[in-house]
């Protein structure tokens, strides 16, 4: 047994280390991505989202990568989708 973790112990701590980051730090990550991709091709006209800039709206049309928000009346701004923080 010391021969070998003489041998292979710091292949060992690494892929144990690789496998730790890939647990807590990517896998996270991509589940996050996931949902948020989720969100963005829910989106459909009257939903009410705010946008990573904190401005709030009503999305009034949805194209492929752009929505038109309607911000206040006679107020529309367009945003590409992925400037949807989140619905509200």
């Amino acid at each position: 047994m010391n021969e070998i973790l003489a041998k292979y112990g710091t292949w060992i701590m690494l892929i144990v280390w690789g496998l730790i980051i890939y647990l807590f730090m990517i896998l996270p990550n991509k589940k996050k991505a996931k949902k948020q991709k989720e969100m963005l091709d829910s989106l459909k006209e009257g939903t009410n989202i705010v946008t990573i800039g904190g401005i709030k709206g009503t999305i009034v049309a949805v194209r492929e990568e752009e929505v038109d928000v309607k911000v206040d009346k006679g107020i529309k701004v367009t945003f590409v989708k992925s400037a949807i923080s989140r619905v509200l």
